[in-house]
């Protein structure tokens, strides 16, 4: 990061103590500090990938300085990949992952017994079936498109994290607890979609895309992205954005296969 926009920080997250802890609080914040790190150059520069062996040696550390924050730390396979099922002791939640990359399987957590995972599963190397991929934005070229989507899901990871720090106990349903297998990226979308949809219909109309398209030209650069940035997530022209289109027009389908339901 180079210091020019306030970014999630272990210091920034509420410190949680014996059960109050939940697993998707801590996988929160452990996605939050990982991809702070790592997201926004590995969309750039998608060699720069930390082996299991680092991220093991970092949370441990960060664990013996923090012992109360419930560091998650990953179990390592050899050659620097991830063992296919991770778990967090102190809540009994398990889950799979990528062995290559250590990123959650999506629908695949359980507590209190170990999930069947996939010995190999690793990330796809092509993009398969995106719409997205080669949908061209007006005014904004490839790789400022780039730039433009990345600056907005920090922008957006940031409220979240901020909402969730300072909600109340009662926070009117709005936060309700997700699937800690659920990637950053999947949460923050399905935060932000739950907060624009207010009549609960499953898609923003016209009216709550207002606020969207204040946000985007307030939060994301370069601003000339922003301007057809709603056209370009409306993929069937219907006037209204869904779920899935958020997902893929903000680059977060890609991973894992088709998209899931989320349970609210």
């Amino acid at each position: 990061d180079d210091g020019s926009k306030p970014t999630p920080t272990m210091e920034t997250q509420p410190i949680f103590d014996g059960e109050e802890i939940t697993a998707p609080t801590l996988w929160i914040k452990h996605l939050v500090i990982k991809d702070s790190k790592l997201n926004s150059s590995s969309i750039r520069n998608s060699e720069k990938v930390h082996s299991c062996d680092q991220e093991r040696q970092s949370a441990l550390e960060e664990a013996r300085q923090n012992p109360r924050e419930g560091i998650v730390i990953p179990e390592c396979a050899p050659g620097g990949l991830y063992k296919p099922v991770q778990c967090h002791q102190s809540t009994g939640y398990c889950w799979c992952v990528l062995v290559d990359t250590g990123r959650p399987l999506p629908g695949t957590s359980t507590r209190y017994e170990t999930p069947v995972c996939e010995s190999d599963a690793r990330s796809k190397s092509t993009e398969i079936d995106d719409p997205f991929k080669d949908r061209e934005l007006p005014g904004c070229p490839e790789g400022k498109k780039v730039e433009f989507i990345t600056s907005l899901l920090d922008a957006l990871t940031t409220d979240m994290v901020q909402a969730i720090n300072s909600a109340a106990p009662t926070g009117g349903g709005r936060f309700s607890e997700p699937d800690p297998s659920h990637t950053l990226e999947e949460r923050v979308v399905h935060w932000y979609f739950s907060q624009l949809d207010n009549n609960s219909s499953n898609d923003i109309n016209k009216r709550e895309l207002k606020p969207f398209k204040r946000y985007v030209k307030k939060k994301a650069k370069p601003k000339k992205c922003a301007r057809r940035f709603t056209d370009y997530c409306d993929l069937n022209k219907d006037k209204s954005i869904s779920l899935q289109e958020l997902k893929g027009c903000l680059g977060v389908s890609k991973e894992g296969g088709e998209c899931l339901s989320f349970p609210t």
